[in-house]
Parts: structure tokens; sequence; C-alpha cells
């Protein structure tokens, strides 16, 4: 009986951690990562369509490529922790409101 229990928590314990390891990775693959690629995008689409000038695109893609500089620093012990997720999530947050900001204002000009 013992054995039986001691390899249900086990299997309970090993089953945990690959969630929580699923999870990390999910969070990295699904949030964050498709956060980047949809600012990137909307930067695209912005130039494309005139409603960002060169210099404005210029600077967001500056941001964003500051914010991937720090998710990488951030990266460098293997994985992101719950705190610095936060961190990148509401620099993600101040990109969007830029990206916005810049593609809803009047300066329109074509170079």
């Amino acid at each position: 009986m013992k054995k039986v229990i001691f390899a249900v928590m086990c299997a309970v314990m090993l089953f945990g951690m690959m969630a929580i390891g699923s999870a990390e990775r999910e969070d990295w693959r699904g949030g964050i990562r498709t956060r980047i690629h949809d600012a990137r995008e909307s930067i695209e689409r912005g130039i494309k369509r005139g409603t960002l000038t060169k210099h404005e695109a210029r600077e967001l893609k500056e941001e964003l490529t500051d914010i991937l500089n720090k998710i990488d620093r951030m990266k460098e012990d293997g994985h992101l922790t719950p705190r610095e997720r936060e961190k990148i999530n509401r620099d993600l947050d101040r990109l969007e409101r830029h990206i916005a900001n810049e593609k809803h204002n009047d300066d329109r000009r074509h170079y």
C-alpha cells in the first residue's frame, strides 16, 4: 500500500511540475510573443496606410527593440519570473498606447 501511495504522489508531483513548466512556456509563446508580433504588425500596417511617418515608425521600432533586449536580459537564467512577465506586459501596454497615439495624431506627413 505504501508503494502505491508513493507512486501516486510521485506521479502527482511530476504532472504538477510539467504543468508549471507548460504554463511558463505558454505565457511566453502565447501571451508575450503574440503581443510582440501584434505590435510589429501594427507598426507595419501604420506605415503602409500612411498613419505613421517614417520617423514615428522608427521610434516605435526602437521602443520594441528595447523591450526585446530587456526580455533577453531577463531570460538569461532560462525563464521569466511572474514579476518579470508583469514588467514586460507593462512595457508592451505602454508601447501599444504609443502606437495608437502616433497612428491617431495629426502628423500624417508622407516622406
